[in-house]
């Protein structure tokens, strides 16, 4: 489920739009599901199968039947505009190549109608733990009365953080499953790069706000930064 605040702010955008709207990297559904079923014409893709896999068991469970595939930011060929483009929870940062973040700016602006608006969400420096290179540990009972051990690392290197966690399954002492996750997140302290890019590509008006407000503009010591653009 995604938080109020972040979707009640999406919701408000989508109350606007007037026409199609897409999600990219729309993961399993968290902002997708709930706005189709208030009704709107919403669009999504992933580049996970897995997560897609998700949103399929999420949606048939609520008799939705949404429009999704799988497909990379970077490389997508949607063949329609839309009136709302929007990446929420900082997805975007996922993209972390220059050029390939560059692609991806030129192909939602390629997708955007002319009157349309994209919004996007990125992390700041703030948004990373106060310890780096060092072992953070949490766990927690099953209802069967297993136990699952986490243990995440994250380690930044210029801007990019690269983020390790490890899952552990444990019965009576022992480890019967284990499951390591590791990625990587482009964050944003200087916006001016961003700022940049997207007057490059082809935006001419882009505010940046505060999460999740579309009228305070974000300060310093905020984790996450708003880009509302328009053509």
């Amino acid at each position: 489920m995604a938080p109020k605040d972040a979707y009640d702010f999406y919701l408000s955008y989508a109350k606007e739009a007037n026409g199609p709207i897409l999600e990219p990297m729309c993961g399993t559904g968290r902002f997708l599901l709930p706005l189709l079923a208030e009704g709107f014409n919403i669009e999504g893709f992933d580049a996970s199968e897995s997560m897609l896999k998700a949103l399929a068991t999420k949606a048939k469970a609520q008799n939705l039947k949404p429009t999704v595939w799988q497909d990379f930011l970077e490389s997508a060929k949607p063949s329609k505009k839309y009136n709302l483009i929007f990446i929420p929870t900082g997805s975007f940062g996922l993209i972390t190549d220059l050029q390939a973040i560059k692609t991806s700016l030129q192909i939602i602006y390629h997708l955007l109608d002319k009157k349309g608006v994209f919004i996007f969400e990125v992390e700041s420096l703030h948004s990373l733990p106060k310890e780096l290179g060092v072992w953070r540990g949490s766990r927690w009972h099953t209802a069967d009365n297993k136990v699952i051990l986490l243990s995440q690392l994250a380690l930044l290197e210029d801007t990019i953080c690269y983020s390790i966690g490890k899952y552990e399954l444990i019965d009576s002492n022992q480890v019967i499953q284990a499951e390591i996750e590791e990625y990587k997140i482009r964050l944003y302290n200087d916006t001016s790069f961003l700022l940049k890019l997207l007057s490059e590509v082809g935006f001419k008006e882009v505010k940046l706000l505060k999460a999740f407000s579309r009228t305070a503009p974000p300060e310093e010591g905020d984790e996450t930064i708003l880009f509302e653009c328009r053509k």
